[in-house]
């Protein structure tokens, strides 16, 4: 890996925010976990916005790396699976625990087999769009709990279904190009 990845990366702006959107994870969960709202909202608004900006100003300032399209989807695979985890647990009946098992399942696969074949390769290979759009509807259905829309709960199983089904789709285009890595000399 060392080929992929700089040192100096770390210190890129977007890099720089990513990192910060994984520290602000823990007491982003922890103030929606003890109902603090005030703080959990302005929390979650620093996030969504660095989500955005690591993204933005890596294309704005030319800040392009491995490093960074390594470490956003590990963020908001983190925030999406403790936010999943801790609705799990907080109210039983707004995420199923199957849907819990098989996220944590398919990031853990990704991570396993990303640390397996990145150093077979010369660059990361970003996220995929059909992964992304799994992403979304996660995060409206995620959304629609962390906001208390009441009257869209209903709407969270169908959210769930539909970004089960990309995720999954997502996780079959990475372990193609898995395969092709394994094949290559």
């Amino acid at each position: 890996m060392g080929k992929l990845f700089k040192s100096s990366d770390i210190f890129l702006i977007p890099n720089l925010i990513t990192i910060l959107r994984l520290v602000l994870l823990v007491p982003l969960i922890v103030s929606y976990y003890f109902d603090c709202m005030l703080y959990f909202y302005v929390l979650l608004g620093v996030v969504i916005l660095t989500d955005f900006l690591d993204g933005f100003l890596a294309r704005r300032l030319n800040q392009i790396s491995d490093l960074g399209k390594l470490l956003d989807p590990i963020a908001d695979g983190l925030a999406l699976f403790a936010f999943s985890v801790i609705l799990y647990v907080k109210y039983p009946d707004s995420i199923p625990l199957w849907f819990c098992v098989f996220y944590f399942c398919r990031q853990l696969l990704l991570l396993v087999l990303s640390m397996v074949f990145l150093p077979r390769t010369d660059s990361v290979y970003g996220s995929n769009i059909v992964g992304k759009w799994g992403v979304v509807f996660l995060t409206l259905g995620l959304g629609i709990y962390a906001i208390n829309i009441q009257s869209l709960f209903s709407l969270v199983p169908f959210l769930i279904y539909i970004a089960t089904a990309l995720l999954f789709l997502s996780l079959l285009d990475y372990l193609r190009i898995f395969y092709i890595l394994s094949t290559k000399k």
